[in-house]
Formats: structure tokens, sequence, C-alpha cells
């Protein structure tokens, strides 16, 4: 486990697929740690749904999608393996939402990491992103004419 992710005591909280059990009345400080598991992962499934896929398909072809079944729609699946395909992990950055990611996929490694270092910075949400990469290609196909 790398040293910035969250290190985490599930204490009395159970977690189902659909729902958290929380038992009795757990002190204040007990909520803390589970609370952060479940943001954690909701934050990095995307991710590590992108990069199963990726490497299923690499690894089986076209017979991995029986895999994913009706889980997700094909567009969902499309969507998480070209990002996670796009944006190399060594570009990622965990403060920063997939859906900022998913703006910056279309340029260059380099690009991304520029950009992305900067929405994390200004504290850029997606959407900020998302017009930062509209305005930077333009700049760039102007350059080019």
């Amino acid at each position: 486990m790398a040293d910035d992710e969250p290190k985490i005591q599930l204490g009395p909280f159970r977690f189902r697929p659909a729902s958290v059990e929380v038992p009795g009345r757990p002190p204040l400080p007990q909520w803390k740690g589970p609370l952060e598991f479940a943001l954690w992962c909701q934050r990095a499934s995307p991710w590590w749904i992108g990069d199963m896929i990726n490497a299923g398909e690499s690894l089986f072809g076209e017979e991995f999608g029986e895999v994913c079944g009706s889980t997700l729609s094909t567009e969902m699946v499309s969507r998480y393996a070209s990002v996670a395909r796009r944006v190399p992990p060594e570009n990622r950055r965990p403060a920063l939402s997939w859906s900022a990611h998913a703006a910056v996929a279309r340029l260059s490694p380099a690009d991304q990491r520029r950009l992305l270092a900067a929405a994390e910075r200004e504290g850029w949400n997606s959407d900020d992103l998302h017009k930062k990469v509209r305005e930077f290609v333009a700049a760039q196909e102007d350059k080019q004419n």
C-alpha cells in the first residue's frame, strides 16, 4: 500500500454491495476511517474498472467481454477503458476526480501531467479543466495554422 493511500480500520462498520450496516451507535471518531474508505473506493473504482478491462482484453481479446456481462453499459465499459488506457498510471493524481482525468485524456502524456498539476495546484474542478483543455487545444491549433 502506498504511503499516501488511506490506512482504514473499518471497526464495527459492515460494508455490503449496496449498503453499510452500522450496528449500535459507534462513537463519532470511529466514523472517519470507514467514510474515507468508501470515498476512496468511489474515486478509485473507475480506474480499477478501466485497468482491468484493458488488461483482460489484452489477455483474452473479445472473449473477455463476456466477463463484463450486463454489469455495465457498453458505453461505460468503453469510457473507463479508454481513459485508463490514455492516461497512464504515472499521470494519475488521486486528489483529482476521474472526470478531471477524462478531460485531459486526449492530450499527450506531458500535456496531461502539466494540466493535471495545474488543476491540483489551482483547485480546478473537472468543468474548469474541460474548459482549460479546450483553450489549450485551440491554442495548439492556432499555432499550427
